[in-house]
């Protein structure tokens, strides 16, 4: 509680005491020796809890900055409007803020999402492209190496081209007696064959032709002329079937292991590029989609950029979205920013109005340790306001607090104060309770009956925490306390109906009529 509410209290409290002294006049209070007293009686006894508040609206609704950046104030409506549902429905402004520097960026901001979608559209081209380009060069090295094996195939056969497809064989020129060789190979070799096989034949011939020419010329019947021509046919059969067996002989060392080198060299770097092929698309793949989602990241970082623009400069008006009524949030002292008026620099998220709803106000109290288990949510409350003196107005507990408040822990830490909330029954529809107004709230807990209560100054507690009261004569009573109000504290024990005490402790000295 406030220091100035605890003041208030007190002598609120000291002005009850004194009038509550003044009813009972006669019957309760006599003048003794110049003494004080007490008359204690028995009856009943209001247990009630006093306290202090300011009046506020059960609901508010607070104006804040949704702007991303601090910007200065260009028109704000004036403190105490009140907004009514027409204005509402109008969409009154509330609060416009300076957006000049935020529509320049704006043409910026626009240009740079153009210039990312023409990007982003590049890029979207460009992985088609290359997506073509890729499966073009892996279809081109697939042929280069379905046409290289099957010039293997050609050359030895579908069975051996198996067999050696995977790696070539170090002694080439065996391959040539190999069962399973077949192909053009197969073909040439039975070619070299027959022709060897055609020339001996002629051979034999020749031999068979001369041995019988030699034999007519040996009985004179053939001239020399033939006989050499003979001879010589011979000799020139003879040195066919050399030239036929050589040439079998150059095929099977030289000349097919060139062409099967050859070939199986052709098939293998066809392998070899088919894989480079497929490892390039691979890469370039691997660009063209990281190009294109780096551009759909830029493209849509700009969208999002020029999208949290144009909603900055949507919310730099504010309009109204509720009825209530105007009051200006003032900043806390370390921002010394002063109050909030046309021209002040307002932070992102900073509150700039509260716009309480006056039709339903309450009063929110601090209600001291002693008495907080005394409150209950639901209670019945009597409320006057400071402002309008002679009015009563009746409310409600709505919210007690579980722990105690911060706000006194650095000046007052010894003091525990609960916040509790009180709604004023009724329509505040005349709008005569504003916001701030000075209310006391007396809380009924209970009414005690037939019971006997003496003033709370008149008792006195003594350091082993016993408590007791001063009769006539100065002796002592010690008595029994129950349950206390801000005036009165009910005696359990150590009393009777009747007896009189002293209000304040007698001096030293001084002597009390009987």
């Amino acid at each position: 509680m406030p220091a100035s509410s605890f003041t208030n209290s007190c002598l609120r409290y000291a002005s009850a005491a004194v009038l509550v002294l003044l009813v009972v006049g006669c019957d309760r209070e006599k003048k003794v020796s110049g003494l004080e007293t007490f008359t204690v009686r028995s009856g009943s006894m209001d247990i009630t809890v006093v306290e202090s508040g300011n009046l506020e609206a059960i609901e508010s609704m607070s104006i804040t900055s949704q702007v991303s950046r601090t910007l200065k104030i260009v028109e704000i409506v004036e403190e105490g409007s009140v907004i009514t549902d027409e204005d509402v429905k109008n969409g009154k402004v509330l609060v416009k803020l300076d957006s000049r520097e935020l529509d320049d960026q704006l043409y910026t901001r626009e240009s740079d999402v153009e210039s990312d979608r023409a990007l982003l559209t590049e890029a979207q081209e460009g992985l088609l492209i290359q997506k073509s380009d890729n499966e073009s060069s892996i279809r081109e090295a697939q042929l280069e190496v379905a046409y290289a094996m099957n010039d293997l195939r050609k050359l030895v056969g579908d069975k051996l081209a198996e067999q050696v497809i995977g790696k070539q064989s170090e002694d080439i020129a065996a391959l040539i007696e190999h069962p399973d060789l077949g192909g053009q190979t197969k073909q040439d070799l039975d070619k070299f064959h027959g022709d060897i096989e055609i020339a001996r034949t002629k051979l034999g011939r020749s031999q068979r032709k001369l041995e019988y020419t030699q034999k007519l010329f040996d009985k004179q019947y053939v001239s020399k002329n033939e006989l050499d021509t003979d001879q010589l046919d011979l000799r020139s059969e003879e040195l066919n079937l050399q030239t036929t067996e050589s040439k079998l002989e150059i095929f099977r060392r030289y000349e097919f292991v060139k062409v099967f080198q050859k070939t199986w060299e052709t098939l293998h770097s066809a392998g070899q590029k088919l894989t480079r092929a497929e490892a390039v698309a691979r890469s370039r793949q691997a660009q063209a989609d990281a190009k294109l989602r780096n551009r759909e990241a830029a493209f849509r970082r700009s969208e999002l950029h020029l999208s949290e623009l144009k909603d900055d400069i949507a919310k730099c008006t504010i309009t109204a979205t509720k009825p209530g009524f105007v009051v200006y949030e003032t900043p806390p002292h370390w921002q010394n920013t002063g109050p909030i008026q046309a021209g002040s620099e307002i932070r992102s998220r900073q509150t700039i109005i509260q716009l309480p709803d006056l039709s339903h106000m309450g009063v929110k109290v601090q209600i001291q340790e002693a008495q907080i288990d005394l409150i209950a949510a639901g209670q019945t409350a009597s409320i006057t306001i400071d402002a309008m003196p002679g009015r009563h107005f009746t409310g409600t507990i709505t919210k007690k607090a579980v722990l105690p408040s911060s706000q006194n822990r650095w000046t007052n830490p010894d003091l525990k104060v609960y916040e509790t909330s009180v709604a004023l029954e009724g329509d505040n529809g005349d709008g005569t309770l504003r916001p701030g107004m000075t209310a006391t709230v007396e809380i009924m807990v209970e009414r005690l009956e037939s019971v006997l209560f003496v003033p709370v100054q008149s008792v006195q507690t003594d350091d082993q925490g016993k408590h007791y009261c001063y009769r006539l004569n100065g002796e002592r009573a010690d008595v029994e306390l129950g349950k206390r109000n801000q005036i009165f504290v009910q005696i359990t024990s150590g009393l009777s109906d009747g007896d009189d005490i002293l209000m304040t402790p007698p001096q030293l000295g001084e002597k009390s009529d009987s």
